[in-house]
């Protein structure tokens, strides 16, 4: 019977918390959140089990919630 190691993270635990901090973080706007969002989000880019979709797309949002965790304001659309 294979015991899984605890170290290895499942992409599907990194993707479940992901979406748990983005819905805390838009009730809050905690920066400590966008942190953690933006590491996970680095995360799954990199991680070798989720899918390439998933990977790319975390790879291209990743450098948007640093610059929100670092303080930077983050481009907001204009709404008509």
């Amino acid at each position: 019977m294979h015991v899984p190691d605890p170290q290895e993270t499942r992409a599907d635990t990194v993707a479940a918390a992901l979406i748990y901090l983005m819905t805390h973080y838009s009730r809050t706007g905690c920066p400590r959140l966008a942190l953690c969002i933006s590491r996970h989000l680095q995360c799954l880019a990199l991680h070798p089990d989720a899918p390439r979709v998933v990977r790319d797309t975390c790879a291209a949002l990743h450098g948007s919630w640093s610059e929100v965790a670092h303080g930077e304001p983050a481009a907001r659309p204009e709404l008509h």
